[in-house]
């Protein structure tokens, strides 16, 4: 089995934005893969309007799955995501019966993951024409499609939370047991927080030390964290200890200061916990223009909110080795994203994966990965 490091969350590569990726530039995304020494999940900022070319671009993919050997499969971020943070325009919308089913389709092209916003409702809560956030879930485990846990609303921490726990319930009832059949998008960035988890500014870096020394200071084994941290990634990480979902974590330092990374890793240990780059190369992302500042690897968006990094896997595994031991990156990048990218189960046939009240889907079964 290919053990390379895997970029399961990952925006772009060379001059290719994968929001906007066309079938035939999937030779370059592999072949430059390959040349770098790691496989790749494409991450997609999905928009209304690129169903259609998705659909072209991972049905390439599927049906030449063994010409592109370093590509595993496909992500997507949206629609359903909450409207704070490095979220692109395009990629928030309130998708019909209809398209959820073609969303959820994608699953037996090659679709592995999508982050929704566990907050957005109810698990009852009607999203369409008789369909429902759970319905929604649901569809998606269906065709194959593990959900990832990300981009939570800002304005009430303890509902998102409570949300977020039902959701967690309700994957483990009918999809565990185990941490490999829910997943979270990137931990403590664009999710409510109780507490300062990066400092990015010379200004803002002159209260590091201030700022950071209750959250290093507390005994996270016997505080609570719901105070400390905020309930919202208090949530998560009980539930990664408790065996109910695997977290993905930026190692960059950018996006998440690199003490609370560490500490992190400490609380749950590396074989809880994926790495992630959240990387593009180009300046662009689903149509939006980004651009750096000085003394920083981050990609800025034109409102000055973050929207992905530039460190790619070299950063990762030095800001690893400094952190935890030396067997924590074969954990971070190799193992775990691995375990996440493993089907949960056979699929249900095409003719009965459907919403409530639509049409059949079609398409063929997950590979293996």
């Amino acid at each position: 089995m290919n053990e390379r490091p895997i970029l399961i969350h990952t925006h772009g590569i060379g001059t290719i934005d994968y929001s906007s990726m066309l079938p035939g530039e999937l030779r370059m995304v592999d072949d430059l893969a390959t040349e770098n020494g790691f496989d790749v999940v494409p991450g997609i900022f999905l928009g209304r309007d690129h169903i259609p070319g998705l659909m072209d671009v991972m049905s390439a993919w599927s049906a030449n799955r063994e010409s592109f050997p370093s590509i595993l499969g496909f992500s997507v971020e949206g629609p359903l995501l909450g409207r704070t943070g490095g979220v692109p325009p395009r990629g928030i919308w309130s998708p019909t019966a209809r398209e959820w089913e073609s969303i959820a389709a994608l699953g037996r092209l090659g679709l592995r993951y999508i982050v929704m916003g566990p907050d957005m409702g109810d698990l009852d809560d009607e999203l369409d024409d008789g369909l429902t956030y759970r319905n929604v879930i649901d569809l998606c485990y269906a065709n194959g499609v593990k959900i990832a846990l990300g981009h939570f609303q800002h304005d009430a921490p303890e509902r998102s939370a409570e949300r977020t726990r039902a959701l967690i319930a309700h994957v483990q009832d009918r999809y565990g047991p185990g941490p490999d059949v829910l997943l979270t998008d990137h931990l403590y960035n664009d999710m409510p927080r109780a507490f300062r988890h990066v400092w990015r500014t010379p200004e803002e870096r002159s209260r590091r030390a201030e700022q950071l020394a209750p959250v290093l200071a507390a005994d996270w084994e016997s505080a609570d964290l719901d105070r400390l941290l905020g309930p919202v990634p208090a949530t998560l990480l009980r539930a990664a200890r408790d065996g109910d979902l695997l977290p993905f974590l930026n190692f960059d330092g950018d996006h998440v200061d690199l003490a609370v990374c560490r500490r992190t890793v400490e609380y749950l240990g590396p074989e809880r916990l994926i790495g992630i780059t959240d990387d593009t190369s180009v300046p662009f992302l689903a149509g939006e223009k980004l651009h750096h500042r000085e003394g920083s690897g981050l990609w800025y968006r034109g409102d000055g909110i973050v929207a992905a990094g530039s460190g790619g896997l070299a950063t990762q595994r030095r800001n690893v080795s400094d952190i935890a031991d030396t067997t924590a990156f074969e954990h971070l990048f190799r193992h775990n994203p691995r375990r996440a990218l493993t089907p949960v189960r056979e699929l249900v046939p095409a003719a009965t994966a459907t919403a409530p009240t639509g049409a059949a889907l079609t398409g063929e079964g997950l590979g293996r990965v």
